[in-house]
C-alpha cells in the first residue's frame, strides 16, 4: 500500500512531468503537465499544497466516521453549476440528464451506489461514505435564483482539452466564483483520443481560478440521453464526473501516473499502472511493485476501468478530499449556493433508511431517517421480487428473512417520493 512521504513537496520538485500520453480517457494529468512545461511554478504549487495537505491529514487524522460507527448527514453540500456548450443540438444535455450526473455523485460519494462491495469482498473494508454531497445551484453569483445550469450555443464544433471551454471569448463560458462552485462544462471533446474528461487540482485555485472545475464529454455525463453514445457504451454510468470531481478534490489516480508510483494514499493497494475495461478479482496478485494477495484496487473510482466495473472511494481518499476542502477549498463549506441548508439536509434524507447487520442470518435491523411509513420490497439478484413489507411506520423494526436462502439480495425503500436501494446479504 502506498505511503504519503515526508518530503513530498521535494520530490514534486525533482519529479519534473509524469508520463501520460496524450488521448489517454482521463487528460487530467496530460493537461498539469503542459501547464508544467509552461510554467514550472504550477509544479511548485502543487508541491506547497501537497505539503500542506500532509500537515491537516496529520492533525486531524478521524475526520471521518469509519465502518460501524452511526452514519451522520453529509458535512458538505457542493453547489454545482453545469455549463452545457453545444453546437449539434444532441450535445445539448437535457436538464433531467444533468440531474441524473448529480444523483449520481451523490450516490457514489455517499456509498449509497447499489453496485458497491459485497461486504464479504476483501477490498468492503476500505470503503467509505465520503460525507460529501453535491446539489446543482439554486442561487448564482449575485444572489439570484438559479436552476444551476446555463447554455451556450458555441461555433467550436470540437473542443481540445486545452481550457477553451471556460472562456466565453473562446466559444465556453467563463466559469462562476469557483471558490463558492463546482464549475462542470459538458461540451464535444475531440473524440480522436477517446478523452472522457480533464479536472483542475485545487493547488491552481489561487492563481488561476477561471481555470478551476471539470470538463466532461456529453456522451459520458450522466446515464440517460446521450450517456454511452457514439461508442461510449463503457462509459454510461456517470462514472467520468465521479472520477473528474476526485482529481477536482485532490486525489490521483490509483498508480500514481507512473509505473508502481504513488497517489499519496495509504489504503489503496500499489499498482503497476492502470487497469482499463473490467479485470477480473484478484487482478495481478503479488504484482512487482509488491501488491498483496488481492491484487490492485482496480474497482477504485481512480483508476480507468468501465463504469460498471467502479465503485469504490477509500476511507484514505475521503479524508484528502476532505483535506482539500478544508484548506484550498475552504470557501466551499460556507457558500451559499445551495441555498436553505435545512431544506438541502431533509432532501438529502428523503427516503434513506439503515439496515443492519449486513450480512445477517435473515433477521435485519431497518431504520428510517425520517421516520415516515415505508414500504420495503426484497428482490433476488435477478431483479424478482422476493418478499414485501406493507406500511412499516415505527422504528427501529425488524426485516425477517430468516425463510430465504442464503445469497445476495436487494431492499427497496418506495415508500416516499425518493427511492433508494440496499444490498443486504443472508448468510446462515
Amino acid at each position: 500500500m502506498k505511503k504519503i512521504t515526508t518530503s513530498f513537496a521535494c520530490i514534486m520538485l525533482m519529479i519534473g512531468v509524469f508520463a501520460q500520453a496524450p488521448g489517454e480517457k482521463c487528460a487530467t494529468m496530460t493537461h498539469f503537465n503542459q501547464r508544467v512545461l509552461n510554467n514550472p511554478e504550477v509544479q511548485t504549487r502543487m508541491g506547497q499544497t501537497e505539503a500542506l495537505t500532509k500537515q491537516w491529514l496529520e492533525n486531524h487524522p478521524n475526520a471521518l466516521k469509519k465502518k460501524g460507527n452511526n452514519k451522520s448527514l453529509a458535512s458538505v453540500y457542493i453547489p454545482v453549476v453545469v455549463h452545457v456548450l453545444w453546437n449539434d443540438p444532441i450535445e445539448n444535455v437535457s436538464d433531467a440528464q444533468i440531474q441524473s450526473q448529480i444523483d449520481i455523485l451523490n450516490e457514489d460519494f455517499r456509498l449509497l451506489n447499489a453496485d458497491s462491495l459485497d461486504p464479504s469482498h476483501p477490498f468492503w473494508i476500505y470503503t467509505v461514505d465520503s460525507e460529501i454531497e453535491f446539489c446543482l445551484a439554486s442561487v448564482d453569483p449575485n444572489g439570484n435564483p438559479t436552476d444551476g445550469i446555463t447554455r451556450t450555443f458555441t461555433n467550436v464544433v470540437a473542443f481540445e482539452a486545452n481550457d477553451d471551454e471556460k472562456f466565453t471569448s473562446s466559444g465556453g463560458h467563463d466559469n462562476w466564483d469557483p471558490t463558492q462552485y463546482l464549475n462542470i462544462w459538458v461540451c464535444n471533446l475531440d473524440a480522436s483520443g477517446g478523452t472522457l474528461g480533464y479536472a483542475a487540482f485545487p493547488s491552481d485555485l489561487a492563481t488561476d481560478p477561471e481555470l478551476d472545475g471539470v470538463v466532461i464529454r456529453y456522451e459520458a455525463f450522466g446515464d440517460i440521453g446521450t450517456a454511452g453514445t457514439a461508442g461510449f457504451t463503457a462509459n454510461d454510468l456517470g462514472r467520468t464526473a465521479t472520477h473528474e470531481v476526485g482529481h477536482w478534490l485532490n486525489l490521483r489516480h490509483i498508480w500514481g501516473d507512473d509505473q508502481c508510483g504513488d497517489d499519496f494514499v495509504n489504503d489503496t493497494e500499489i499498482a503497476e499502472g492502470e487497469n482499463y475495461n473490467c479485470p477480473s478479482f484478484p487482478h495481478r496478485p503479488g504484482n512487482l511493485c509488491g501488491s498483496g494477495p488481492d491484487g490492485e484496487m482496480y474497482m477504485n473510482y481512480m483508476d480507468y476501468v468501465d463504469d460498471y466495473c467502479m465503485n469504490m472511494f477509500t476511507y484514505d481518499q475521503a479524508l484528502r478530499m476532505f483535506a482539500a476542502l478544508n484548506t484550498e477549498r475552504v470557501g466551499l463549506l460556507t457558500s451559499l449556493g445551495c441555498d436553505d441548508a435545512s431544506l438541502i439536509n431533509e432532501l438529502a434524507n428523503e427516503g434513506k433508511f439503515d439496515l443492519y447487520p449486513n450480512p445477517s442470518n435473515g433477521v435485519f435491523t431497518i431504520n428510517s431517517l425520517q421516520n415516515l411509513t415505508i414500504t420495503p420490497i426484497v428482490y433476488n439478484v435477478i431483479g424478482a421480487e422476493v418478499k414485501r413489507f406493507n406500511g412499516i411506520n415505527h422504528f427501529p423494526s425488524t426485516l425477517d428473512l430468516s425463510d430465504l436462502p442464503n445469497g445476495i439480495y436487494y431492499v427497496k425503500n418506495i415508500g416516499s417520493g425518493k427511492s433508494l436501494t440496499k444490498k443486504i446479504i443472508i448468510s446462515k
